[in-house]
């Protein structure tokens, strides 16, 4: 994680330099992302990067919380609040916001998708694995709650079905990004409801009735 004086820059220049990290990130991945080219859209000098973080795994673990915890303030939702009959078209709306967001600002949704062993290893430890813990959380209490309200099948373990859900959930994020630039408000409206579809169909009572 940055060093104490990283939090000492003025929140405009913290987060030109997150959002240059970000960026590059999301369009080359970990390994293929130039620091040189972060730095030089950042405008700061290299010097001045390293007084800030470590290494280039340091920067890319930093770009990776900010947004992700700006991320899961964005869509967090209480599942408590759906009902058995809107319960998945909450989900669905819970999926348009997610993409409304993306739209305006995809390297935030991109920064997530860049991968890497850095990623993987940051969320065993630390604020990653915290954030981690939350997203885990949430899915969670919106699996129970739907058991609870009788719409999603308990004929598997809840550990399983929260592995399904992630595990698709990744895989169409993955697929998305990479059709990003070819996509329109209308397709993201249609992918928020393919998505849900999908869930429902893996993970309701009924199946695909």
């Amino acid at each position: 994680m940055p060093r104490p004086r990283f939090y000492r820059l003025s929140e405009e220049k913290r987060e030109r330099i997150l959002e240059a990290a970000a960026k590059e990130f999301t369009a080359h991945g970990y390994d293929g992302a130039s620091m040189n080219s972060i730095l030089e859209a950042a405008a700061i000098s290299k010097g001045a990067a390293y007084y800030y973080f470590d290494d280039k795994a340091d920067l890319f673990a930093t770009a990776v919380q900010h947004y992700s915890e700006e991320l899961i303030a964005d869509i967090a939702f209480d599942p408590t609040e759906l009902t058995a009959n809107n319960f998945w078209d909450g989900l669905a709306d819970v999926y348009r916001r997610q993409f409304t967001s993306f739209a305006e600002r995809p390297w935030v949704f991109g920064i997530a998708k860049a991968g890497g062993p850095v990623l993987a290893d940051t969320l065993l430890y630390g604020p990653l694995a915290e954030i981690w813990q939350q997203a885990q959380t949430l899915l969670a209490g919106f699996l129970q709650h739907g058991r609870d309200l009788g719409v999603i099948r308990d004929d598997l373990p809840e550990e399983l079905l929260l592995s399904l859900l992630v595990t698709v959930d990744d895989a169409h994020d993955r697929w998305l990004y990479a059709h990003w630039a070819e996509l329109s408000p209308d397709d993201l409206e249609q992918a928020a409801l393919r998505i849900s579809d999908t869930l429902r169909r893996l993970l309701s009572v009924n199946g695909d009735q």
